[in-house]
């Protein structure tokens, strides 16, 4: 017996047995972050980044967003969860199509990263005007939010990127005068922390 139709065969068991028919993720699990909510392992996700009966019956805030992994992943891989689409109230605010990158199916807000956005580098002057764009790779899995948009606390990540540790922040969640000129990739995100840690701290670059 396959160990793909096995898995078929547990899945149709389990949907029988409990009532429920779980949900199907075509596209790979979503990043789900650390365990730094409050609210974190109390057998219920409260990540507004997702729905389902897998979520807290409370209401969930933007602070959890990324801060609720083990409950939130628990409950994706029962098929209790699912993103939440961009209609849904707790998706992000995709604001309108005013940039010149709308709708070309890819994303070009700088809030996001994933492999629904665009390859090209990211400007702030697209913050919140590609919506059709973004809320469609959202609605995918496509995109997540990234960043701590507004918490106290910033993670800067590590030094594992080609960049790092050269005096300039890599970083594309940052900007100012004390990031790199060079073009902005989604794949130095978290990878260039003490570069970066150095220059918000010397107040030469904020969150985008």
């Amino acid at each position: 017996m396959s160990r793909h139709f096995r898995t078929l065969v547990a899945a149709a068991f389990l949907a029988a047995s409990t009532g429920l028919v779980p949900i199907a993720h075509a596209q790979p699990g979503p990043e789900f972050g650390d365990d730094a909510s409050r609210w974190a392992k109390d057998g219920e996700c409260d990540d507004p980044r997702f729905s389902g009966v897998g979520m807290s019956d409370g209401t969930s805030l933007n602070d959890d967003i990324g801060h609720d992994a083990t409950d939130c992943r628990t409950a994706w891989r029962g098929g209790k969860l699912k993103l939440a689409d961009a209609s849904d109230e707790f998706a992000p605010d995709f604001g309108d199509d005013e940039s010149q990158f709308a709708n070309d199916d890819e994303c070009d807000d700088p809030r996001f990263a994933g492999p629904g956005m665009t390859g090209t580098r990211l400007i702030d002057e697209d913050l919140a005007h590609d919506a059709t764009d973004c809320a469609a790779a959202w609605d995918k899995g496509d995109i997540r939010l990234i960043g701590d948009w507004g918490d106290d606390e910033l993670d800067f990540g590590d030094d594992d990127g080609e960049w790092a540790n050269d005096g300039e922040c890599d970083d594309p969640r940052f900007t100012g005068p004390g990031m790199t000129v060079t073009t902005l990739r989604q794949d130095d995100i978290l990878h260039d922390a003490t570069d970066c840690r150095t220059a918000f701290e010397a107040d030469k670059i904020t969150q985008r």
